[in-house]
């Protein structure tokens, strides 16, 4: 029992070189260093086979730069449309989040890293048994400018590029392209619209923190993605006006705001609900009939995930649709799907994403 134990703090301390212990004299993993998006200098395995993703989107940048079977855990289960389109997805196990996965199983399968969630209480079970963790992805380090966040948007792409090996870096760049580019015209015509010309608009139906229900006057604030994928396409975001990441408001504060278009997540919940509560009636938006599902496709579109550009794009057109009449939004989606995913979908496919809707 000491041998063993002695064995597994020399394979797990970040600070040493070595990979997971095997005995029997085999060689060590070859290690490399790099930065996380937690400004940590971290060592990893060249090619890290066995990854525990603790973080619900770190598990979608690993299935859309094409490493979906290096994951033998993750805390999200993927969507019907993840299954689909990576189909190696349905052999990795899953663990409801904010749940600890099992340590004693990490430890005997040789966990080659953990991509954490933003709970340090929960990162310090896993340093304290010696797995390597690293963070994908920080709320803390909310971006206060537009381009402050596209930059940070395409670093935490090119961390997962890094991470996963050459063949994931070259499909990082390639991603990070395309969001240049698309974001850049979206920007073209939504930055010359004055604020007093912007709809004003308000997100709700976050899922909270270790699952369950969700409730309307759950929203993302100040310098999340939401902010800034409003921001970008054209829209006067409300939730700014509170500075956290993941913040809620209270039902006298919604009724002041009075937003003219409300955008409900689509996990766990549908437009029709707020549609049918006696307590939004009076809203503008509820009366206007201005409130939308935001999709999920791979992954939900509101959560950092890649497909946020698309999320984009829908906004514009929403927010502005004399300006993007010229766009057509099932276009849009097979172009990324095929360009950026290398994923082929129909235009059936892209209409069902868009009424978050499973595969047919």
């Amino acid at each position: 029992m000491k041998r063993l134990l002695v064995c597994l703090v020399l394979v797990f301390m970040p600070a040493l070189s070595a990979g997971p212990c095997h005995g029997g004299g085999t060689k060590p993993a070859v290690m490399k260093t790099i930065t996380d998006m937690d400004d940590r200098r971290i060592q990893v395995p060249v090619n890290p086979k066995r990854i525990v993703c603790m973080h619900g989107v770190s598990s979608e940048r690993i299935m859309i730069l094409g490493k979906g079977s290096s994951m033998t855990l993750m805390a999200t289960k993927p969507s019907p449309w993840a299954y689909r389109l990576y189909p190696e997805m349905k052999q990795v196990r899953t663990v409801p989040f904010p749940a600890t996965p099992n340590l004693e199983d990490m430890v005997k399968e040789k966990v080659d890293l953990l991509l954490y969630s933003p709970i340090p209480v929960e990162t310090r079970k896993y340093h304290a048994v010696g797995i390597r963790t690293a963070c994908g992805f920080s709320a803390g380090k909310r971006p206060r400018t537009i381009p402050g966040f596209t930059e940070n948007f395409k670093r935490q792409i090119r961390f997962f590029g890094e991470l996963l090996g050459p063949e994931a870096r070259l499909r990082a760049d390639r991603y990070c392209r395309y969001f240049d580019r698309k974001v850049g015209q979206i920007l073209a015509r939504t930055s010359r619209i004055a604020r007093k010309d912007r709809p004003t608009v308000y997100y709700g139906g976050r899922v909270a923190i270790g699952g369950g229900g969700a409730s309307l006057l759950a929203t993302q604030g100040n310098g999340s993605v939401l902010h800034w994928n409003v921001e970008v396409a054209g829209g006067n975001y409300l939730p700014r006006a509170i500075d956290q990441n993941f913040a809620e408001v209270n039902r006298e504060l919604l009724l002041t705001w009075n937003p003219d278009l409300i955008l409900v997540s689509g996990w766990k919940n549908s437009a029709d609900d707020i549609r049918k509560s006696r307590q939004w009636e009076g809203l503008k938006a509820v009366r206007n009939g201005s409130i939308y599902t935001i999709p999920q496709g791979v992954f939900a579109w509101e959560y950092a995930s890649g497909e946020s550009v698309l999320l984009m794009i829908y906004m514009a057109k929403i927010f502005h649709p004399h300006l993007f009449r010229d766009w057509d939004m099932k276009q849009e989606m097979r172009e990324f799907y095929s360009q950026v995913y290398g994923k082929n979908i129909t235009d059936r496919d892209a209409e069902r994403i868009l009424r978050n809707l499973p595969p047919a």
